[in-house]
């Protein structure tokens, strides 16, 4: 027998247990504080909403081991998460397949066993609904803002077949994210991030986690946005980039680790054409692009020397390791800026003779650098610190003015170029008498 869940459902009252085990069809399905129980193997075919609502009481619930098919929205404006297990495990399906664009909506979350997304776009208006084994993805996910969780530790979590998950907001707007509780699990990850100029997930982000991190129920979090021309506007808690926007970029991706001891990972992206594009980023060359990512604790970039490397003809970026101490959310792509060289001699002879007489450093545009180098003796005594290009060492100490032994000397120097990036270069350096 077919069930008109439109006229029995609509009005459904605290004790009332509906049982399905068979195919059943029907329009608006408003869950007034009320339990039904889809049995495995039964279609429920929604045409209209489904509606989960509070009568007072008790909240609507569903003990799902079939499938739910709806071609409009699901709205949960009750004090739960809908779905309840039956048995041991949460095992049913809610297949969103309508022909028009479909919302996930409410005043409250949904906690979804495995959803699927198929035909029209599927929106997500409410924050931090959770995928407890698989997200399938074969419709235009668009997050709007808001946050969807992936509880599923492995790679499976999201099954990808076609079009996209969409993450296209900003900063100012509110990011759209996913967030993936990958826990202390070493695999790799890849959510299928889409522009909208295709209907292909030409914006993926794949993680590949190296080390375990802590707790096992730890996560990391994946949003992805353009920004104009000149990078605006910044990611969460940046408030500038350490060069100027020509040698950057149109893209900023956030891989949060929400973790106590976060892992080593890999990380994979994919950017577009016209985010590199040389009427906008014409100090930014494709082909040697690195990523630099921002230090939230230290509020800068440049702690860590730019990384990865760029495959144009695929408009992919790859960085092979970041370690855990290295891992912070903000990301982008650039180009190094570099108007100036610098080269260390490693010998010199301080004898008078007029020749090699002094120890600096050489090169060209040295005069744009702010730099401190601190040179040392095999016992590890300083013998002298330089600041100034025109002040070389010629071989004394710096307290009492006497030749320094003949041998080797190590040095360390911390510069600052003309665009405020920091550098650091050690070495040694041999006087000879």
């Amino acid at each position: 027998m077919k069930v008109h869940l439109f006229n029995i459902i609509s009005f459904l009252c605290l004790s009332f247990v509906l049982c399905l085990s068979q195919n059943s069809t029907g329009q608006n399905v408003v869950n007034n504080g009320g339990k039904i129980v889809v049995r495995e193997g039964a279609n429920v075919i929604i045409g209209g909403n489904y509606i989960n609502k509070n009568d007072g009481v008790n909240d609507g619930i569903v003990n799902l081991d079939g499938n739910i098919i709806l071609k409009r929205n699901w709205v949960n404006l009750a004090n739960n998460d809908v779905l309840v297990s039956v048995g041991t495990s949460l095992v049913g399906n809610v297949i969103m397949n309508g022909t028009l664009n479909q919302y996930i909506e409410g005043t409250h979350s949904t906690l979804f066993e495995n959803l699927k997304i198929k035909n029209s776009k599927k929106i997500l208006n409410v924050t931090d609904c959770r995928v407890h084994d698989t997200l399938f993805v074969d419709a235009v996910l668009d997050l709007n803002t808001h946050r969807l969780k992936i509880l599923n530790q492995k790679p499976i979590g999201i099954d990808y077949l076609s079009n996209y998950i969409y993450s296209e907001t900003n900063t100012n707007e509110g990011l759209g994210e996913i967030d993936w509780q990958i826990g202390s699990q070493i695999n790799s990850y890849t959510v299928p991030f889409g522009s909208g100029y295709s209907n292909s997930s030409d914006l993926a982000v794949t993680i590949n986690t190296k080390t375990s991190g802590f707790p096992t129920n730890g996560s990391i979090r994946f949003a992805t946005y353009p920004t104009d021309c000149q990078n605006v506007p910044y990611p969460p808690d940046v408030f500038q980039l350490d060069r100027s926007f020509e040698y950057v970029a149109d893209r900023f991706w956030n891989i949060d680790p929400i973790y106590d001891t976060k892992p080593d990972v890999g990380i994979q992206l994919h950017y577009l054409s016209q985010e590199v594009n040389q009427s906008c980023n014409n100090g930014l060359h494709e082909v040697s692009m690195q990523a630099i990512r921002y230090n939230t604790l230290q509020h800068t970039w440049d702690d860590v020397v730019p990384m990865g490397t760029s495959y144009p003809g695929e408009q992919k970026f790859m960085i092979d390791y970041v370690s855990s101490q290295n891992f912070y959310a903000p990301w982008c792509l650039v180009s190094e800026v570099i108007d100036w060289e610098i080269f260390f001699p490693n010998a010199f002879t301080p004898n008078g003779d007029g020749t090699n007489e002094y120890f600096s450093p050489i090169g060209y545009n040295l005069d744009k650098l702010s730099f401190t180098m601190y040179i040392y003796n095999r016992w590890g005594g300083l013998v002298y610190v330089m600041d100034d290009i025109n002040k070389p060492w010629n071989g004394t100490t710096g307290t009492s003015g006497k030749l320094c032994l003949q041998g080797v000397y190590s040095w360390i120097m911390f510069l600052t170029d003309g665009d405020g990036m920091k550098h650091k270069y050690s070495g040694i350096v041999t006087l000879i008498q």
